[in-house]
């Protein structure tokens, strides 16, 4: 017992020096260096080193999953949010489908970070097949009586297989599923202050909360076989605009020729989306 004890002591110690290593190392790199171009493109690749080795760890996480994915999230939010390094410097946002991958798998009910990863992944990144991945992981073990705002995962799955896959039959199961964990989840009043969403529309038997309603006539406007070209135009543009790295602008052509359509970019050297023919 006495060995086990140690074993896990020192493992705790080697993973919280791991976790702190990784979220400071950044910070002290600039301190020394300054935020360069060339230091930029340094520091990511060290991050997905640092993304690698966490994928690696065991899937246990020595019984720190949850502080693993924490840890994950807030380094993906200095990731994130570092506009000089993602933008200016040109080194995009390929690694927010690694940061989720860790995220999501040692901790499938953060229901909060999965708001940011369908930004991130599908619009940053261009990765909505991933951002779908992730999403069914914490679909297949939330429980709305325990966490009601699970419904959001499944909304959010929908709108990438809608959208950016253009999935309709996939989307369409999705918005239901989303309906009923809405229809079996408990709100608090504060919840309903919050969000007008989960208020209860008139005249609906039996009593539904908007959020519901919403799910379900989404659902039934899929059943007549829409044409999802226009929204999903609209979707690969937004990703298009946010494109800061070849593999990101891969993705959109390749994605926007599967529907007929490519990018040509004008005088003024503004990128559009024409079609094909």
């Amino acid at each position: 017992m006495a060995g086990k004890n140690l074993l896990f002591n020192l493992g705790a110690v080697v993973l919280t020096g791991v976790m702190a290593l990784a979220l400071q190392y950044p910070q002290l790199d600039r301190r020394i260096s300054g935020q360069t171009p060339e230091g930029d493109r340094r520091d990511t690749e060290n991050t997905a080193v640092r993304l690698s080795l966490l994928k690696q760890l065991p899937p246990s996480g020595l019984g720190f999953n949850n502080l693993i994915a924490s840890h994950t999230f807030l380094q993906f939010l200095q990731y994130f949010g570092d506009d000089v390094a993602r933008d200016q410097h040109g080194t995009g946002y390929g690694l927010s489908p690694g940061f989720f991958e860790v995220i999501i798998r040692r901790d499938p009910r953060f229901i909060q970070a999965y708001a940011y990863m369908s930004a991130s992944v599908t619009i940053f990144a261009g990765k909505a097949s991933k951002s779908v991945e992730l999403f069914s992981i914490g679909t297949q073990v939330v429980d709305p009586r325990l966490q009601p705002y699970a419904y959001r995962l499944w909304r959010g799955k929908a709108t990438d297989q809608l959208l950016f896959l253009g999935s309709a039959e996939e989307a369409r199961q999705s918005y239901l599923k989303a309906a009923e964990a809405v229809a079996i989840a408990s709100f608090t009043e504060q919840d309903v202050i919050d969000f007008p969403e989960l208020q209860f529309v008139p005249n609906t038997n039996p009593p539904m909360r908007l959020a519901e309603v919403v799910s379900r006539q989404s659902a039934k406007w899929l059943e007549g076989g829409q044409d999802l070209t226009s929204a999903q135009l609209s979707a690969w543009g937004s990703v298009l605009s946010n494109a800061k790295d070849e593999k990101t602008l891969k993705v959109v052509l390749q994605e926007l020729d599967k529907i007929g359509f490519r990018v040509e970019v004008d005088d003024r050297g503004n990128p559009r989306i024409v079609p094909k023919s």
